[in-house]
């Protein structure tokens, strides 16, 4: 092919693809802002979501940025380092087309679109160091195929081995090394020492905001704040300083008011969701669903709530967050995580859900394989349970719509 017209033709795709980004992001934010339950005080968070570079959140936060695929890595020691915890998330499916020329074509559509969103800026923050949980195989390649688009950029990654296994000594033992080794790397790159103070008021921090989730929470299960806009606010927790999030958070709560559950109340889980690929939210809504409770990595499961302090040495505090980090943890990659259900079910003491919506995104193996051994599980105990496979992409919004209004009658003799 005449390398002249392969550039000429990548040009143009990624012409388009800048166009339609910024219309998808657009046309999100503006349907959000005409929704019958906006108020004022969202509006920080939806600023937020219309840029959600690496750029702006230093901007914002004052802080230099480190990205993050994956939440194993204890936020509480980034921001002790000196840094701001920038989670590279994307729902964006314009500029998912970027990568998808270079890869398999089930490549999981969250790291497409992080890939996407790599080269469609490539300025944005370039030589910002990376922190890797070995979590699935996706992220494990993730160097690679960041190589493989092209994309200028040498970044420094740092690798954090995830032992898959729980309940074993030696895998509790090498996580802690792990993190060990993590606060070097940021020792090293801050070019200063991580100190017990700092770290101490790191926790405190998160801290502060474990119990503001907690609390917006209780208001998605009363029906004060719709599921829409608690998946927004958890989408922004990354692009602003955790305080300042913490403050809005607060202020947002402050002013609900008074609301109730119309819909089937259903509990989500399953692959993340992503800003501004928020199709199932709305169909869960056109269908007549109130998602009241969930245990996706990109809402309610952002941090593993509060640490509970003992011994406050360094090496305690550090043994502290190690632990709940790798023991909080309900990702479907640990391979004795028959908690899964009974966590499940001990939401629904307080949010009352009588069904489960699990969510795959295709390409998304550890979820799509953790579907079926929870499913008879769940039915056991009475809940009703349905299975959506899905992409990025909208075509199939009707069939979704179709099934999720068939399932939500299932629900009606509740």
């Amino acid at each position: 092919m005449n390398p002249d017209f392969e550039q000429e033709r990548r040009q143009r795709l990624f012409q388009k693809a800048v166009r339609k980004n910024r219309d998808e992001t657009a046309r999100v934010l503006e349907t959000l802002r005409n929704r019958e339950d906006y108020r004022p005080e969202l509006d920080y968070f939806l600023n937020l979501a219309a840029d959600t570079s690496a750029t702006a959140a230093e901007k914002r936060s004052g802080r230099p940025a480190l990205r993050l695929l994956c939440l194993q890595a204890p936020l509480e020691l980034i921001h002790a380092a000196g840094f701001q915890p920038f989670k590279v998330f994307s729902g964006s499916l314009s500029t998912s087309t970027l990568a998808t020329q270079d890869f398999p074509a089930l490549i999981c559509p969250l790291l497409r679109a992080v890939l996407g969103e790599m080269i469609l800026n490539e300025n944005d923050a370039p030589g910002l160091p990376w922190v890797l949980p070995t979590t699935c195989d996706w992220v494990v390649k993730f160097p690679e195929m960041l190589a493989l688009t092209g994309h200028p950029s040498k970044p420094e990654f740092h690798w954090l081995e995830l032992p898959h296994l729980k309940n074993r000594r030696d895998s509790r033992e090498r996580w802690l090394g792990e993190i060990w080794r993590l606060k070097e790397f940021l020792e090293q790159i801050s070019k200063r020492p991580i100190k017990r103070g700092a770290l101490l008021e790191s926790i405190e921090i998160y801290g502060h905001a474990a119990e503001i989730l907690q609390r917006l929470k209780i208001a998605r299960e009363n029906g004060r704040l719709s599921s829409v806009w608690f998946m927004l606010i958890l989408n922004a927790f990354f692009l602003d300083a955790v305080e300042k999030w913490t403050t809005r958070a607060e202020i947002l709560l402050s002013a609900l008011t008074a609301g109730r559950i119309t819909g089937g109340r259903v509990f989500l889980a399953g692959s993340p969701i992503v800003f501004p690929n928020f199709k199932l939210p709305f169909l869960f809504e056109e269908a007549g669903l109130s998602i009241v409770a969930d245990d996706l990595c990109s809402s309610e499961r952002l941090f593993p709530g509060k640490t509970f302090i003992t011994d406050t040495s360094v090496f305690g505090l550090i043994s502290t967050l190690a632990g709940r980090y790798h023991q909080g943890c309900l990702c479907p990659v640990f391979a004795d995580n028959d908690r899964r259900i009974n966590n499940i079910l001990g939401r629904r003491t307080n949010a009352s859900f009588h069904g489960i919506i699990f969510h795959v995104l295709k390409g998304c193996h550890p979820y799509d394989l953790e579907s079926f051994s929870l499913e008879n599980g769940l039915k056991a105990h009475g809940l009703k349970f349905i299975r959506l496979e899905t992409d990025y992409a909208p075509e199939d919004g009707q069939n979704l719509l179709t099934r999720l209004e068939a399932y939500h009658a299932t629900l009606t003799d509740k």
